[in-house]
């Protein structure tokens, strides 16, 4: 009786290890197919590159350890209290993105960080968004 209970105890054990190890390679693979929104704006390099972690904030991370670039969603206000969402792709402290604004309009900017998860937006007619990772 105690040999059958350890041998169905290892079987289920087995099968659970299995079935893990599957769930990592599904999820590895659909990190490997993951196409940005923005593709049209990396390089062939940063393609090469790309890489997803749901564990973490950023919707996706280019380059090779040491030189990441890091791609987030964003929303937030522009200097009026009216509130924007959009995306920006981000090196160290500096990068660039796109917003929508309050009037659907898509709008280029500038971005830097401030704090922890907090950026600041500038557009070409210098009106400035703050804005936070979502």
């Amino acid at each position: 009786m105690i040999k059958t209970l350890l041998k169905s105890i290892r079987v289920i054990l087995i099968f659970a290890l299995l079935s893990l190890n599957n769930c990592k390679q599904n999820e590895q693979e659909l990190q490997q197919n993951f196409v940005p929104a923005n593709a049209e704006d990396l390089t062939v390099e940063e393609l090469k590159t790309v890489h997803t972690d749901s564990n973490y904030k950023y919707e996706y991370r280019t380059g090779t350890s040491g030189d990441y670039g890091y791609n987030y969603d964003v929303s937030g206000y522009d200097e009026n209290g009216n509130e924007v969402t959009g995306n920006v792709s981000m090196e160290d402290k500096y990068g660039t993105g796109t917003i929508t604004n309050a009037e659907g309009d898509k709008v280029d900017v500038e971005v830097e960080w401030v704090d922890y998860g907090e950026l600041k937006a500038t557009d070409q007619d210098g009106n400035e968004y703050e804005l936070t990772v979502d």
